[in-house]
C-alpha cells in the first residue's frame, strides 16, 4: 500500500511541475510576442491544467474516500459519475480554446458563429448524458470512474479530429504559421500523442496504480507539446519584425516550400523567366505556372517582385 502511495505522491509533484512549465511557456510566449492567438492557447492551457487537477486529482482523491465509505452500489455510482461532470466547464473551454488556436493560425477568422453552435451542443450532450444516467435508462456495468473516462476519452478524439481539419484544409492566403510555427507536421505529431494517450486512458486500470501512473504521466506531457514546440522554435521561426539572415532551408520549411517550389523560387529570384525555368529544370511551362501559383498562395505575395522582396528580406539572399 505504501508503495502504491509513494507512486501516486512522486506523480503528483511530476505533473504538477509539467503543468506549471506549460503554462510559464504559455505566458512567456505570449508577453515576447503580444500575439492573440498564443493568448489563446495560454488561456487553452490554463482551463486544461484546471481540468486536470480536478477530474484526475480529484477524482482518485474521491475514489479514495469512497472506497472507506460503506455506500450502495446505486450512489456510488452515480458520485463516481456526477462529480467529474462537475469539472466538464473547464475541459469545454480548453477545446473551444484549441479549436479556436488551431482555425485561426490556419487563416480561418471568421469564427463568430462557432461559440454558438459548439457551447450549447456540448452542454445538451452533457445534460442529456446525466439525465439519462440519473432515470438509470443508461446503465453503468463497469466501474463509474472507468466509465466517465472512457466517455470522455471518445469526445477529447472527435474534438481533436476538430482539431486537425484546419491543418489539412488551410486558408494559405491568411494563414500566420509564419508568426506561430506551428505547422501540419507538428499538428499530427501532437495528434499522435494524443491517440497514445487515449489508449492508455481506456485501459488504465489494468495494471494497478502502475498504469495509471504511467497514463497520468504522457497525458501531462502530451498537454504541453505545443508550447513546448513553440518554445523551441521561437527563435528561428517565431521572429521579430526586425529579424533577418534566416536560412533559405529554414524559410522553406517555415512556409511548407516543397523540394521542387524551391529550386523554382531561387530561379525566379534570379530573375529567369517562366518559359526559363521550365526549359532549365525540363518540366512544363503549365507545370512552373502550377508551381508558381502554390508559392504564391503559401508566401501571401501576388507578384515576383514581392516574392524576391520576400525572400531577400528573411533570408538575405
Amino acid at each position: 500500500m505504501w508503495i502504491e502511495n509513494v507512486m501516486f505522491i512522486s506523480t503528483f509533484i511530476i505533473t504538477t511541475a509539467i503543468a506549471v512549465l506549460g503554462i510559464m511557456i504559455a505566458f512567456e510566449l505570449y508577453q515576447t510576442h503580444k500575439k492573440p492567438v498564443l493568448q489563446i492557447l495560454l488561456y487553452q492551457q490554463i482551463f486544461l491544467i484546471s481540468f486536470y487537477v480536478y477530474g484526475i486529482w480529484g477524482n482518485i482523491a474521491l475514489h479514495e474516500i469512497l472506497s472507506d465509505l460503506d455506500l450502495s452500489r446505486e450512489l456510488s455510482t452515480k458520485l463516481g459519475v456526477f462529480i467529474p461532470i462537475l469539472g466538464t466547464p473547464f475541459l469545454m473551454l480548453s477545446w473551444f480554446m484549441l479549436i479556436r488556436f488551431a482555425f485561426l493560425i490556419n487563416g480561418y477568422t471568421r469564427l463568430k458563429k462557432f461559440p454558438i453552435i459548439y457551447f450549447p451542443l456540448l452542454v445538451i450532450i452533457v445534460l442529456f448524458f446525466s439525465i439519462l444516467v440519473h432515470k438509470n435508462i443508461i446503465t453503468i456495468s463497469i466501474k463509474p470512474d472507468l466509465y466517465m473516462v472512457r466517455a470522455l476519452v471518445l469526445l477529447n478524439i472527435l474534438i481533436h479530429v476538430i482539431f486537425i481539419i484546419p491543418f489539412i484544409f488551410r486558408n494559405n492566403k491568411k494563414s500566420i504559421q509564419q508568426e506561430v510555427f506551428f505547422i501540419k507536421k507538428y499538428a499530427f505529431i501532437y495528434f499522435s500523442g494524443v491517440l497514445i494517450y487515449s489508449f492508455l486512458l481506456w485501459f488504465y486500470n489494468y495494471f494497478g496504480a502502475v498504469s495509471t501512473c504511467i497514463t497520468i504521466l504522457v497525458l501531462f506531457a502530451v498537454s504541453i507539446y505545443i508550447q513546448l514546440i513553440l518554445k523551441l522554435t521561437e527563435k528561428s521561426q517565431i521572429p521579430d519584425n526586425n529579424s533577418t539572415g534566416v536560412d533559405f532551408k529554414e524559410f522553406c520549411t517555415k512556409y511548407e516550400i516543397s523540394k521542387r517550389e524551391a529550386e523554382i523560387v531561387l530561379e525566379i529570384c534570379s530573375g529567369k523567366t517562366n518559359k526559363a525555368i521550365s526549359e532549365k529544370l525540363f518540366i512544363t511551362l503549365q507545370t512552373v505556372k502550377d508551381h508558381n501559383y502554390r508559392i504564391y498562395s503559401k508566401l501571401g505575395v501576388k507578384t515576383r517582385i514581392q516574392l524576391t522582396n520576400m525572400v531577400r528580406e528573411q533570408t538575405g539572399l
